[in-house]
């Protein structure tokens, strides 16, 4: 968990200074995904099919992400709409960031 914490900070790091250093003319912004369903969850696997449901259970909008959820987040950054905007870390994770309980490692 050490690496994956640290990792994850480095990248929020590296977009805010990225962000001052190539300003006025390059916004820079990371996104931040949460679980997506990249394929169907046609597995018979067990804990799989378990870890797949408690996400589900305790992710604020009830659902995994899909890929056109990430997507969207994407289109918007390099849209117009979003000129005004760097440095930031867009989390498209339906909530689950804000959610998590000490016991979601425990299926």
């Amino acid at each position: 968990m050490l690496a994956y914490g640290l990792a994850k900070e480095c990248l929020d790091m590296s977009t805010r200074v990225l962000s001052l250093e190539l300003a006025p003319l390059i916004r820079v912004n990371a996104i931040s995904p949460g679980s997506v369903l990249s394929h169907p969850l046609n597995t018979p696997d067990p804990v799989a099919v378990a870890q797949y449901n408690k996400t589900v259970k305790i992710t604020p909008l009830a659902r995994i992400g899909q890929p056109s959820d990430i997507a969207k987040g994407v289109v918007f950054l390099a849209s117009s709409d979003a000129e005004f905007i760097t440095g930031q870390n867009l989390v498209i994770d339906g909530g689950l960031n804000y959610n998590m309980d000490s016991n979601f490692s425990n299926p």
